[in-house]
């Protein structure tokens, strides 16, 4: 009986210390991670908006399809709405980035980035790049910036 006991006990501590690897191996199940996306929220001055989007399919847009074509992002999109309240954002930035290892700063990757901004700059001209970065600093601000990873449910 005693015996009986002890491997009753046993088998039941046994089952007990695995149920929670099992349950969390359960929500693991429940979806897995996709790409991660770099969201910048973009307030802009009261009847800028156009100004802005201007001002960004000269510098910004241009600088996004070059990192993707060379494949630094996976996509790129732009986002507009009315504010929902005082302290609210207008505008956002959408930057789909592979995974999280892909922001890592690697030489061949600080090498890419450097090649679209100086690729991006040549086009631009200096005098032009100066005028769209002042322009930004009159008719926006950014209400802030975050990483958030795509989460697909199975």
């Amino acid at each position: 009986m005693t015996r009986t006991l002890r491997i009753l006990t046993t088998f039941s501590l046994v089952l007990l210390l695995g149920l929670p690897s099992i349950a969390q191996g359960d929500d693991k199940d429940l979806y897995r991670d996709g790409s991660v996306y770099r969201v910048t929220m973009v307030r802009t001055e009261a009847n800028s908006m156009d100004d802005y989007l201007e001002q960004l399919s000269r510098m910004y847009m241009p600088m996004m399809k070059a990192a993707q074509e060379a494949g630094l992002i996976k996509s790129y999109k732009l986002l507009t709405g009315g504010y929902s309240n005082m302290d609210d954002f207008d505008l956002m930035l959408l930057v789909e980035i592979e995974n999280m290892a892909a922001l890592d700063e690697t030489p061949e990757r600080e090498a890419k980035w450097k090649a679209v901004r100086e690729k991006v700059r040549a086009s631009l001209g200096q005098d032009a790049e100066d005028e769209i970065q002042a322009t930004y600093r009159k008719i926006r601000s950014i209400q802030g910036s975050k990483l958030m990873r795509e989460q697909i449910l199975r």
